[in-house]
């Protein structure tokens, strides 16, 4: 749970009323959105211990423990905010690169740790999804449902008032190397994401949307910022090499045999969905659009072992606290949990809840081997 990102709002409201104002400045972690890492990391605790990974109550071995967070203050307060909800008083560790640089396990093409011709990208996502109007076609209503928030009536001006403007382009950016979208997608996503994020940190309801959402409403906007990762994550293209250096280490997470009992990993969006295509995953999650990765939630890989059976077994699923567990900083525990969902690799069989690692490999090791 953050403060809206620079430029993330793309869209004015109709008749100019300013938009909600945050204590905390941009793209930082909310103090309200720390309290919900803390929950769901004291849930975790609960949850592992209960498996016997971990003594309920002792801090964990050093080594049992592995937390890496990528360089943005968010991220990184993130971890710390678990790291203390799942060991109070502990002072686990949690690792980063110095604030500000590329980590080339979170973004590798910015890093320069794999190979990204924005051409070839181009060509690929238009081959694979028709391009934007395509994607938007289909979301028509909620284009209009966002329109109605943004208080449109006929006759205003405003690109997102009138439905013969909802087209859009994808493009080589102006630089050569990166990619340029235009049209609705582009306007609406990030501006839909800081709506969601204002109900979830509990702002009064006239500040979420100007009073103009519903629980309905609010799965139509989450829906429309899940169309962006149609784009930039989720095209096979995009996601083998956003997920590629992420690949290598679940690779050896997965295989390694002194792994950590819990490795985490504190990304953003961008790498859930691209390690989610890898995977060949899809995930609709409780008052959330489909693809929509929730608001701190999490992409979780299990490693089983069968008794009698010597091949390491592997259960991947979702958790994340629903946007109103999130408003209300509900306690979790057993009786009150996040919303889970199981998810079924492509290489797995459908309606099996554990998938041999032997299965699952292939699709990691195709996407990372295009690190450098």
């Amino acid at each position: 749970m953050r403060t809206p990102l620079p430029g993330e709002v793309q869209l004015d409201e109709a008749h100019g009323k300013p938009w909600p104002s945050w204590r905390e400045p941009s793209s930082v972690l909310t103090p309200h959105g720390a309290a919900g890492v803390d929950r769901m990391a004291r849930y975790d605790r609960q949850r592992l211990a209960a498996a016997g990974l971990f003594d309920s109550d002792a801090c964990p071995t050093p080594s049992s423990v592995w937390l890496w967070a990528n360089t943005d203050q968010r991220t990184i307060a993130s971890a710390q905010a678990y790291a203390e909800g799942f060991a109070p008083g502990c002072r686990l560790p949690v690792g980063h690169l110095p604030q500000g640089t590329e980590d080339p396990l979170f973004h590798p093409v910015q890093a320069g740790a794999v190979t990204f011709d924005a051409p070839s990208a181009v060509r690929a996502i238009h081959a694979e999804t028709g391009g934007p109007d395509a994607i938007t076609a289909p979301a028509a209503t909620d284009l209009a449902a966002m329109a109605r928030v943004m208080g449109c009536t006929d006759g205003h001006a405003s690109a997102i008032c009138d439905r013969r403007n909802w087209h859009g382009a994808l493009t080589v950016a102006r630089d050569g190397r990166g990619l340029k979208l235009d049209g609705p997608i582009a306007t609406t996503s990030g501006t839909a994401e800081v709506i969601l994020m204002a109900y979830a940190e509990g702002k009064p309801l006239e500040q979420v949307g100007w009073g103009r959402t519903d629980a309905a409403t609010r799965v139509q906007l989450s829906r429309l910022h899940g169309l962006l990762f149609d784009i930039h994550a989720r095209p096979r293209y995009v996601a083998e090499r956003t997920a590629a250096v992420l690949s290598r280490r679940l690779l050896e997470l997965l295989d390694g045999p002194d792994a950590p009992k819990l490795a985490m990993l504190v990304g953003s969006d961008n790498n859930i969905v691209a390690l989610a295509s890898v995977l060949g995953v899809h995930f609709t999650m409780p008052s959330y659009g489909k693809d929509d990765p929730p608001i701190g939630g999490a992409l979780g890989i299990a490693i089983w072992r069968k008794p009698g059976d010597a091949r390491r077994h592997v259960q991947v699923f979702y958790q994340a606290q629903t946007l109103d567990q999130l408003r209300t900083l509900q306690p979790l525990d057993p009786a009150h949990p996040p919303a889970t969902l199981e998810l079924h690799p492509a290489a797995c069989p459908s309606n099996a809840s554990l998938c041999l690692l032997d299965d699952l490999r292939p699709a990691l090791q195709k996407a990372a081997a295009l690190a450098r």
